[in-house]
Parts: structure tokens; C-alpha cells; sequence
């Protein structure tokens, strides 16, 4: 029927633009991929924080297939960059895009508070990958072996992160926990919540080092927070105002 909607292809070439430059990724052809492209080129989510030096060296836990990377690459042009991802077929395209970023080191690995074998559920849309229950997904279930995040990250050999950024579609909590000081010495943190419960409990542990600088409500379980360490910047101008709604 001349209404009915083309297949889309398993995957398909993007070029992406930030910070005065262009990359050309490999990318699945799910319209997952499409939002969180959105939320990071279009929506800027990790626009970098005003007064900040360039980052020097970045942790992505959770890069699903390297687009919060290539925005990285572009705004912080010198960063090493060090990519962690669970879900075999995102690690595929992860990989791909890593050469293209450049300076681009990727870990299959999924990272949790302890050493220990979890269920993940892997997605069809690889973005909504998760060790939680996700109602919109469909999903394999898998056991992953997973790594205490904290050894884990200190045996990168990076004496200091100047970003981490973590979007593991629940399991942040407990990566932050195991994280320590490793994150608590971090100049900026990117973060997504899954839940109420998980944004009141992040606040309360960054609430001695750092300021929320910008924060949004994405929907009724999942928002997006940043914070900046305190005595690397001066407090934010709304740094007591409620979070911003979202759609």
C-alpha cells in the first residue's frame, strides 16, 4: 500500500555537528537512536558547563554506540576518552565509531557496585538496554557478568576525570557508589535518573562536593542532572531552584 511506512535499515551513516565540527557515524536504524542523537546535538545535554577548561581526559559509562563520544570529541578536541558498554550489539557500532572519533578506547564491559552476574535485558533498540524492567522494550534476557565500577575505572590508569558521564537506564546509584571518590573529585558529572527514589539519593551524595548546575525532568521516572564540583566553579545562579519539566 502506497501509505505504508518503509522498512527502516538495520543501520545507516549520520553525520553530527558540535563545537564547530562535523563526524560521520555508523549508527543502528532504530528510532531510539534517533531521540538520543536529539537529546545530544539538537537538545545539547552535555553542553559543556560555562567557565570549565576543556577536558583533558572523559569516562562514558554506558556509550551505548558512541554519540555522546563524538559530541565529547567535537567540544573537547584534545580528550582521551574512555567508552564503557555492555550490550554486544551497541558495542559493535561502538566500536566502528571510536575509530572515527579518535582517541576513542572502548571497554565491553558492564559495571555495577560488586563483581557479580546480573540479567540483562538486550533491547532490539539498543538504547533501552538496561539491567532494570523497561515496559517500552522488547528484550533478550542475558546474564552479564558485571565489574565493581570503582576497581574497575582506577585500573584505566587516568589519575583524574574531567567528565564522567552515566547513563546506564538504572543502575546508576550503585556505579556512583562503587565510583567513590573517583567521582566525587570530578570537575563535571553528567547523569541520568530512572527513578525518584535514585534522584533524591544522588543529590544527597554529591550534595558536600558539588553544585547541581542544570537539572530536567524528562518524564515522570527520568530526567537528566549536572553537576560541577564547588571548588572548581562558583555556585550556579539557580542553584536552588526546582528542576525544569520536560515532555
Amino acid at each position: 500500500m502506497a501509505n505504508e511506512a518503509k522498512p527502516r535499515p538495520a543501520q545507516r551513516k549520520m553525520k553530527v555537528l558540535a563545537g564547530g565540527g562535523s563526524l560521520e557515524l555508523t549508527l543502528p536504524g532504530d528510532e531510539s537512536t534517533d531521540y538520543v542523537a536529539n537529546e545530544i546535538f539538537r537538545e545539547h545535554c552535555y553542553a559543556p558547563v560555562r567557565g570549565m577548561p576543556p577536558a583533558r581526559a572523559i569516562l562514558d559509562i554506558g556509550a551505548n554506540v558512541g554519540l555522546a563520544a563524538a559530541y565529547f570529541r567535537l567540544v573537547h578536541k584534545q580528550a582521551l576518552i574512555h567508552c564503557v558498554e555492555p550490550d554486544p550489539a551497541a558495542f559493535g557500532f561502538l566500536e566502528r565509531n571510536a575509530a572515527a572519533i579518535g582517541n576513542c578506547r572502548t571497554h565491553r564491559a558492564g559495571l555495577y557496585d560488586q563483581d557479580c552476574t546480573r540479567t540483562f535485558l538486550a533491547a532490539t533498540a539498543s538504547a533501552l538496554s538496561s539491567l532494570a524492567s523497561n515496559p517500552i522494550a522488547r528484550a533478550r534476557r542475558v546474564e552479564l557478568e558485571l565489574r565493581a565500577a570503582g576497581p574497575f575505572v582506577r585500573a584505566l590508569g587516568v589519575g583524574r576525570f574531567d567528565i564522567i558521564k552515566i547513563d546506564t537506564e538504572g543502575a546508576e546509584l550503585p556505579i556512583l557508589r562503587s565510583l567513590g571518590e573517583l567521582v566525587l573529585r570530578c570537575p563535571v558529572v553528567y547523569l541520568e535518573f530512572h527513578s525518584h527514589a535514585d534522584r533524591r539519593a544522588i543529590d544527597d551524595l554529591f550534595s558536600a562536593t558539588h553544585w547541581l548546575e542544570r537539572g530536567q525532568i524528562l518524564a515522570a521516572h527520568r530526567g537528566e542532572l549536572t553537576y560541577v564540583l564547588k571548588e572548581a566553579a562558583p555556585p550556579p545562579l539557580k542553584a536552588t531552584t526546582p528542576l525544569e519539566g520536560g515532555g
